[in-house]
């Protein structure tokens, strides 16, 4: 009785907490998983991401893989690109690249 009174209060609840907010750095996260592949990461950034001024782009993501294939050091390319540019490499390309 309790539950079928206040269902579209717990409903409306529920449904807002599972709304996710988009900001900056999220945008960036979800543009190195697009760059990876992650073709839910592609439609999420599609329908929220248009907005902001991305950094880490499929074009900083691809320069950043020929930086690590050329000095095989990640080190030196988080200092050249920043330490989240780490997400732009799948785990094959840091253990084939990262010497």
């Amino acid at each position: 009785m309790l539950f079928s009174k206040y269902w579209p209060l717990i409903f409306l609840f529920i449904s807002l907490s599972c709304n996710k907010k988009y900001d900056l750095e999220s945008c960036n996260e979800l543009s190195m998983k697009k760059y990876r592949g992650f073709t839910d990461a592609h439609k999420k950034f599609k329908d929220n991401c248009m907005s902001f001024e991305i950094k880490y782009t499929q074009e900083l993501c691809q320069a950043a893989l020929i930086d690590l294939m050329q000095t095989n050091n990640l080190s030196e390319v988080k200092k050249k690109f920043g330490d989240p540019v780490e997400s732009c490499f799948n785990s094959e390309d840091l253990q084939r690249f990262n010497k």
